[in-house]
């Protein structure tokens, strides 16, 4: 088996696994390999915890930004990561019910 990725009509990046005797072409009669729905995540919700965060952090400025260099990353990366490995450990769940 060998892992083809397309970009669908929409932009988005799809992979799936075929036989190796298939074509790239025929990708999609593969067996779909996809990140969880990110439409699941709660993005109102991330966009006021990141608000948050940066207020609290002080972070109103360019000069802010560059100041603390990292805090746009440790902020992004503490409001995101947790959504979305809970989003793969649910699929996994429900997959195994």
């Amino acid at each position: 088996m060998r892992r083809v990725i397309i970009i669908d009509r929409f932009g988005y990046k799809r992979a799936y696994l075929c036989t190796d005797d298939m074509t790239d072409d025929e990708a999609e009669q593969g067996i779909p390999q996809t990140p969880p729905d990110l439409d699941l995540i709660e993005w109102e919700e991330v966009k006021k915890n990141l608000n948050n965060l940066l207020v609290d952090r002080g972070i109103f400025t360019l000069a802010d930004v560059y100041k603390a260099q990292n805090v746009i990353s440790s902020a992004s990366k503490s409001v995101l990561k947790n959504r979305i490995v809970n989003l793969y450990k649910n699929r996994e769940a429900k997959s195994h019910e």
